[in-house]
């Protein structure tokens, strides 16, 4: 669940959002969401796009189609990473969406669509089954310039960028995104969010995104349990 209030906030460094909190400031002010859950993941490579788009239509409900634009700030003594994503929403309804034309075009991005910048900072667990666990603290600003200027100051440099396009979808509590990263291909991600991080929840969001993943017509053998920062590094070098 999602608490959402404004906070006047100085800049210190980030590395307090490890514990989840911002002392107050002048500087500007952050929208900020306090994350009371914990997301468990699921990825997996697509080959056959036009088949799990027919498959997601048949049982989940369409949510909407966007372009997010990340560029990953590292602290190199800590290891601490900050995400900037700035987000573009494109579309929200079904009829707009068709298989045969993904990914969509630079050219076909419509002009006026509305956007945000989000920053995020995760505690990620990868799982031996090549699930994620990760905790997650989440605010949007209105301008990248300070936050960008107070990070190089801080020690942080940037460590990646990433690019991808996203057609998402809800059925029941599971968010299921279609993702095209240009030069990673499409990939399936599934992501339940849950109230602890107990055994016994966790293993329970494991069998759903299974289950869900069988009924979106992927074998399991296309779990990729990399996180993309890794194959990204990997095409890169």
């Amino acid at each position: 669940m999602k608490y959402c209030y404004s906070v006047v906030v100085a800049m210190v460094p980030l590395l307090l959002m490890r514990a989840g909190k911002l002392p107050p400031l002048s500087a500007f002010t952050w929208l900020w969401y306090t994350i009371n859950m914990v997301e468990i993941e699921l990825k997996a490579h697509v080959q056959d796009v036009a088949d799990l788009v027919s498959r997601l239509a048949s049982f989940a409900q369409f949510q909407r189609c966007c372009y997010k634009s990340d560029t990953y700030w590292k602290e190199p003594h800590k290891q601490v990473q900050i995400r900037i994503r700035e987000e573009k929403n494109f579309f929200t309804e079904a009829s707009c969406f068709h298989a045969e034309q993904w990914p969509l075009k630079t050219e076909d991005f419509p002009a006026d669509c509305s956007s945000q910048l989000l920053v995020t900072y995760k505690r990620k667990e990868l799982m031996k089954n090549s699930f994620e666990v990760n905790q997650e603290q989440e605010f949007q600003v209105d301008k990248r310039e300070p936050l960008e200027l107070f990070l190089q100051d801080a020690g942080f440099a940037i460590h990646l960028k990433k690019e991808k396009l996203v057609a998402a979808w809800q059925w029941d509590e599971v968010l299921l995104e279609l993702c095209f990263i240009p030069e990673l291909g499409n990939f399936l991600e599934l992501e339940i969010l849950c109230q602890s991080q107990a055994p016994q929840v966790v293993s329970s969001a494991h069998q759903r995104l299974r289950q869900v993943l069988f009924a979106c017509g992927i074998a399991e053998a296309a779990i990729e349990g990399r996180y993309y920062s890794q194959l990204l590094q990997e095409v890169r070098s």
